[in-house]
């Protein structure tokens, strides 16, 4: 039942991350990158084990690649430009860096 919290967790931020990194730059992407950040650090703490990080971490990875994929109607949530790549680059180095962290 952990890893089915910690997968909706991990769902939750990354939809709320791809919504919120596009809201008034430069604060949106650092407010959606600090949110993840300690969104998957406190379940950590919540649940006592890493491996419920490295869940909620695979759920926002899910809902990354599909929000930079194209939908049916060719739409995109995540677009290939500066802000998008920040958002990427810095928001995996913040998910590995929770992960990383003790959990307890």
């Amino acid at each position: 039942m952990k890893s089915l919290g910690a997968l909706i967790v991990g769902v939750a931020t990354g939809v709320a991350a791809i919504f919120l990194h596009l809201f008034a730059p430069p604060f949106g992407i650092a407010l959606s990158i600090i949110g993840s950040f300690l969104a998957i650090w406190s379940l950590g703490r919540t649940y006592g084990k890493r491996s419920y990080k490295a869940i909620a971490a695979l759920g926002w990875i899910v809902i990354f690649w599909k929000g930079a994929s194209f939908g049916v109607g060719k739409e995109i949530l995540i677009q290939g430009n500066s802000l998008g790549n920040t958002f990427l680059l810095f928001s995996f180095i913040a998910l590995i860096a929770a992960i990383a962290l003790p959990a307890n």
